[in-house]
């Protein structure tokens, strides 16, 4: 059997393989809560944000059916970036029985992994009031004047509201104004309140209460069990976001977009000349919005 000094790479990789997706896997998964989670083939993946129809108008007997074009689509594009990080092991400290601190690199590697994930997920959010070039007519995902092909106007602004009962019920009448590139209603029913930790205990009472919290009336809550709680680790203050802001999404209908074009994955390698092990974890995704539709967003930090 040839010697362990050119093959140790090898023979560690099972183990600190393991290790490695037991550290990523050590908190549960955040942004496949939110996001559309897809899988893709190509360098770059491209959406159309499409218009539809307007109401249609009555037909005497003996008239011709109006024929109607919908208007010009926009373009999206998800643009997939690679990441990579990775770790040497030295044969030394393979032969001194240092195997327990090569097992603690692996595990942090995997926790940095899905802290990336989450961090780029969470961008989507904590920059969901800002104007982005990558955005629709640099709309930002959150606005009170997007403008629709028709050359309409809708709003997804809940408003500079802080998260109670009272504010939940404007944001439920909001989303039964929401309308498509041409006026007509569509059918929004928000079942997820995605907010940042420091709004989860707020969140959780507003949701779970029997009655509505916070006062000493015996009135039930209209809120209880209507909406399931997704807290975001990556969207707070402490991330550049805010603490304060809160949004309602249909999983039904949102165009929050998640594509996978290499998951992630473990290598490893043996340096020639040094007889260092080499191993690293490697991932490729993009991430974004094709549209507002689907998503209502409260920012109470707003002058």
């Amino acid at each position: 059997m040839p010697t362990v000094r050119g093959n140790f790479a090898k023979l560690l990789e099972p183990g600190l393989r393991k290790i490695f997706f037991e550290g990523y896997k050590e908190k549960p998964e955040q942004y496949s809560k939110v996001f559309n989670v897809n899988n893709s083939k190509k360098a770059i993946e491209t959406d159309l944000r499409m218009g539809g129809f307007t109401m249609w108008n009555p037909k005497g007997t003996t008239d011709s059916t109006e024929y109607e074009e919908i208007p010009n689509p926009d373009i999206v594009q998800y643009i997939h970036k690679t990441f990579s990080k990775g770790f040497t092991v030295e044969k030394e400290m393979v032969d001194d029985e240092q195997y327990n601190q090569i097992q603690k690199k692996a595990r942090a590697l995997g926790r940095a992994a899905r802290s990336t994930i989450e961090h780029h997920a969470g961008s989507v959010f904590r920059n969901a009031f800002k104007s982005l070039p990558t955005n629709f007519r640099g709309e930002p995902l959150v606005s009170d004047k997007h403008t629709r092909l028709d050359g309409g106007t809708t709003s997804n602004f809940i408003g500079r509201l802080t998260l109670n009962e009272q504010n939940l019920e404007i944001a439920l009448k909001l989303a039964a104004e929401q309308v498509d590139e041409r006026g007509l209603k569509i059918q929004m029913t928000p079942k997820l309140l995605v907010v940042p930790p420091a709004l989860q205990f707020t969140a959780e009472k507003i949701v779970k209460s029997s009655l509505l919290p916070g006062t000493d009336y015996n009135d039930i809550n209209p809120m209880k069990g209507r909406f399931q709680v997704v807290v975001l680790d990556y969207i707070g203050a402490v991330d550049g976001g805010s603490d304060n802001y809160w949004f309602l999404i249909d999983p039904d209908i949102h165009e929050l977009n998640w594509f996978w074009r290499e998951r992630l994955n473990f290598k490893r390698a043996t340096d020639f000349d040094t007889d260092q092990a080499k191993y690293k974890g490697r991932m490729r995704f993009s991430y974004g919005w094709s549209d507002h539709r689907g998503v209502l967003g409260a920012n109470p930090d707003l002058p």
